[in-house]
């Protein structure tokens, strides 16, 4: 139990980090999601606001996180695992909302500190370059869709090539220490139910790289040379990553499923080392290219020719198309996704019914997923 709590708390500690770091890797023109003049982005005003989000961050998830450590002293594991699970989900949720709150208060002090500044003469400029999708390399939609299906055509035809094989209780669920503790009785839908997992993460995860190699761009108006250059490099770095992620996930399903439904006498022990090694190498990939590209490449450093310092420059989207500085509503924007202003990634325009259309497909992928998680079980 010592163990399980102990990464517990090393996962409230990189949520804490992970979003706590968010401002200072988010564009310079943009922190908290309040468009700054181009000669403000530096003032002292913004970098302690986004100093003290950090602090608090980091002290809140180490605050919620320490009661972990009284399970391991609970001597029924059960009521241990039960304890740990619910107290876990609330002290997520918790820290969701109080770091929610917080992104809002600085948020307002920089909208009202902004209208304090001098009005800009000019609106900022736009620039767009029509040949950036033409030119930028990433890992293709394709071939992430055929690498998906090649391990799910392999994980289910070798579990239905051994169905006669297969013990009449199925493992389905585990403890801490990875000892089963709930089985299921042996038949077609329970001996693919993971193989099904698989099938429906197929859309969702191809989504996520479609959205994101596919927002609109966002280049600097002094450097649209290299700004386009970082940008394109951000996207590649993320795409591959995306890539790797997803075939790790997906073989890491693939693992799970000849180990409970065929019985492989392997220390459970090795399953918990081997899931703790996925998780540190996929936030392990996810930190790295944070803090090297930050949002759209805006950290990457390039050769001394190509950026010698790139100015500042504004954003040119109005502040109150970004709802709360996190949600893109803008109906004269055709654009379904664009790069987020408030961390890295892209997100969508709510202004679109497309965008609504892939959140009723997340809700039902949702849905879908408990239903078939609770009928198995």
């Amino acid at each position: 139990m010592w163990t399980f709590s102990i990464f517990m708390f090393l996962i409230m500690i990189l949520m804490g980090f992970s979003i706590g770091l968010t401002p200072l890797f988010s564009r310079q023109s943009t922190p908290f999601g309040v468009g700054i003049p181009a000669e403000k982005q530096t003032d002292s005003f913004v970098e302690t606001r986004k100093k003290r989000f950090a602090i608090l961050n980091v002290v809140i998830s180490v605050l919620l996180g320490l009661p972990l450590f009284i399970a391991p002293f609970i001597q029924d594991t059960k009521e241990s695992e039960m304890i740990v699970g619910v107290y876990l989900t609330v002290a997520m949720f918790v820290f969701i909302i109080i770091s929610f709150l917080l992104q809002l208060k600085y948020r307002q002090e920089l909208l009202r500190w902004k209208e304090t500044l001098p009005q800009p003469e000019k609106r900022p400029k736009i620039t767009i370059d029509t040949t950036y999708q033409k030119t930028l390399e990433v890992v293709s939609n394709q071939t992430l869709l055929i690498g998906q299906f090649a391990i799910i055509a392999i994980t289910a035809g070798l579990t239905l090539y051994f169905y006669d094989r297969i013990p009449e209780q199925i493992p389905v669920h585990w403890d801490v220490n990875f000892n089963v503790d709930r089985y299921a009785e042996k038949n077609l839908l329970t001996a693919m139910s993971l193989p099904f997992m698989q099938l429906i993460m197929v859309p969702v995860l191809n989504y996520s790289h479609y959205a994101f190699i596919k927002s609109k761009q966002k280049l600097s108006p002094n450097k649209p040379i290299v700004s386009k250059k970082k940008s394109q490099l951000f996207r590649k770095a993320w795409s591959t990553y995306m890539f790797i992620m997803t075939m790790s996930t997906q073989l890491l399903f693939t693992v799970i499923q000849f180990f409970s439904v065929f019985n492989l006498q392997i220390s459970p022990s090795w399953m918990m080392v081997a899931t703790m090694i996925y998780l540190v190498v996929i936030m392990g990939g996810m930190f790295y290219l944070i803090f090297k590209y930050g949002q759209a490449g805006e950290k990457l450093k390039l050769s001394e020719d190509d950026d010698d310092s790139e100015d500042y420059y504004t954003d040119a989207e109005e502040d109150k198309n970004w709802k709360l500085g996190v949600f893109y509503y803008n109906k004269e924007d055709p654009a379904v996704f664009v790069e987020k202003r408030f961390g890295i990634g892209s997100t969508m325009n709510l202004a679109r019914w497309q965008a609504w259309a892939v959140v009723a497909g997340l809700i039902l992928f949702i849905l879908v997923t408990i239903f078939w998680s609770y009928w198995v079980m």
